[in-house]
């Protein structure tokens, strides 16, 4: 409380504090969950024009996160910041059309204008998007190539998520080529971003040799890596990898320890499978080894 009486204090009362500034306090604070007192600072800052505060205001209305839910008010002001150049607005206005509201019908076309408008200004977010319509027909017929040339331009740009994307394309040779080096490559960079779910899968072809040649240290280092950042399908696999494959890290207890763990905290859709999973992997040891494995599990 008394952390966050102090930021309040410098959004409001600091003469020296900037207008951009302070909007970049409240942004955090209603990031941290402080939704009420972060909007004392944004909606004043969006009535007056601030395009960044009118984005916080309209994810308050669109998320119901300080504001009642209000999809009129949240493309409201959306709208007044995406009309200033602001390209997180057109990103949202595009997903709000995309997706839909309550008394907002979906609207495929009006989602393309604002995601030009966005990919123009150079948003990464709204090339991934664009890409995704592509691949998967919506509002048009399906074009796997050009959606695999704008993931291609959104994990230039930075996007991570572009990078998981890209690599599962090149993996399946959908809308490209069959390409597995080109796909442990895109992998590869979306590792180096630090997104989990690359680092995972990226793991999985060092560890198989998918792409290139094998490399047991790297997939168990990847699979660590992936776990630490909640991967729950990483903390499977590095179990079984522990138990599978020789080396320094072999370690029965901590492998179904990992296993334990991924299932608990897997997708509703994933905990039965992975459970089988881990009770295969349970016969293979001792009841010490079992009883310290859910004793680590536990501690993680």
């Amino acid at each position: 409380m008394r952390a966050l009486f102090t930021v309040l204090i410098l959004l409001t009362a600091t003469p020296l504090l900037s207008e951009e500034d302070a909007i970049a306090r409240a942004a955090d604070a209603y990031a941290r969950g402080n939704h009420a007192e972060a909007l004392k600072v944004i909606e004043p800052a969006a009535r007056a024009g601030d395009p960044e505060a009118q984005v916080l205001l309209g994810t308050a209305y669109d998320t119901g996160q300080g504001k009642d839910i209000s999809p009129r008010l949240a493309r409201d002001w959306f709208t007044r910041a995406a009309e200033q150049d602001n390209a997180t607005a057109q990103l949202a206005l595009a997903l709000m059309a995309l997706d839909g509201r309550k008394g907002m019908p979906a609207d495929p076309l009006a989602a393309v204008t604002w995601l030009e408008r966005a990919m123009a200004q150079g948003e990464p977010r709204a090339f991934l998007t664009r890409a995704r319509m592509l691949l998967e027909g919506i509002g048009a017929p399906a074009n796997p190539a050009a959606g695999a040339a704008l993931l291609i331009t959104a994990l230039e740009l930075g996007e991570p998520q572009a990078a998981m994307a890209l690599g599962d394309l090149y993996a399946r040779g959908e809308g490209v080529a069959q390409d597995l080096a080109k796909a442990r490559a895109a992998y590869g960079r979306g590792a180096q971003m630090g997104h989990g779910p690359a680092m995972a899968q990226l793991a999985v072809m060092y560890e198989l040799g998918q792409g290139g040649p094998p490399d047991p240290a790297a997939a168990f280092t990847l699979y660590q890596e992936a776990v630490n950042l909640g991967e729950a399908s990483a903390a499977v696999n590095l179990a079984l990898f522990m138990q599978q494959t020789d080396g320094y890290w072999t370690d029965p207890a901590l492998a179904y320890a990992y296993c334990l763990w991924g299932s608990r905290n897997a997708a509703p859709n994933l905990q039965e499978p992975y459970e089988t999973r881990c009770g295969a992997l349970a016969e293979g040891l001792t009841a010490q080894e079992r009883t310290e494995g859910a004793r680590l599990a536990a501690r993680f």
